[in-house]
């Protein structure tokens, strides 16, 4: 047990350590999709082609080597600017995880029928007021899930970040191999801390999926959606 206890005590720097980077990618990566998605569906077609390739383009570069390109292709550039390890592994995960996260979004909001777009020009609103008053009420509480399970995937992800000398558990857990040589015991303690970060998440994400009964009742008329047939109106 003392073993077990001082091994948690040196992992615990690095479990902090992930902790930070998934919770900064998280944020980021919502905003960041939050607003390709809204290009996604706008109604100017060059904001449509640009997200369109954007997403298309980052889901199909893996992301170990986008983590590759940010720190030895650009590595020494940011660090001139100081920038960290650190910052650079949070840009490569929210560039790769916001091509995915943008899309569900996207699909979330082209679940909202048509007729609501219709309704919202009827009373005089803009595109961008339709959205921000009518639309994206509706979409925040379904989009939780999917937010939820992409915070999942960060933290799994983030592991990859000790390849460029991140110190996050993953990094601590090896450097302690290398110092035990015991590395059956100490990454069972490592798949531990990921099971224990991860699982109430998890089970957060399946009881506000059936809460909010995700799929269900939504989408009968949403053609159309993707490029709503309202003009902008002055003020909106």
């Amino acid at each position: 047990m003392s073993q077990l206890a001082s091994w948690l005590a040196i992992l615990a720097g690095g479990l902090i350590v992930t902790i930070k980077l998934s919770a900064f990618t998280t944020l980021f990566t919502i905003v960041w999709s939050t607003l390709l998605s809204l290009c996604a569906i706008s109604q100017w077609r060059p904001l449509r082609v640009a997200a369109a390739l954007y997403n298309d383009l980052l889901r199909s570069i893996p992301l170990l080597a986008l983590l590759i390109f940010f720190y030895y292709g650009l590595g020494r550039i940011m660090a001139g600017l100081g920038v960290s390890a650190f910052w650079l592994a949070v840009a490569a995960l929210t560039i790769n995880e916001s091509a995915y996260l943008a899309e569900v979004y996207r699909g979330t909001l082209l679940a909202i029928p048509q007729t609501q777009w219709e309704a919202a020009a009827s009373l005089g609103l803009g595109w961008a007021s339709t959205v921000r008053l009518v639309i994206l009420p509706q979409v925040l509480a379904p989009g939780v899930p999917s937010t939820l399970n992409m915070l999942i995937g960060v933290i799994k992800n983030s592991s990859l970040a000790s390849l460029i000398a991140v110190n996050e558990v993953t990094l601590t857990a090896t450097i302690l191999v290398s110092q035990t040589f015991e590395p059956m015991q100490v990454y069972l303690v490592l798949a531990a801390l990921y099971l224990i970060l991860i699982l109430p998440i998890s089970l957060l994400a399946r009881w506000l999926e059936r809460r909010f009964g995700i799929g269900a009742g939504m989408g009968e008329e949403t053609q159309g959606a993707a490029e709503p047939r309202l003009a902008p109106q002055a003020g909106a």
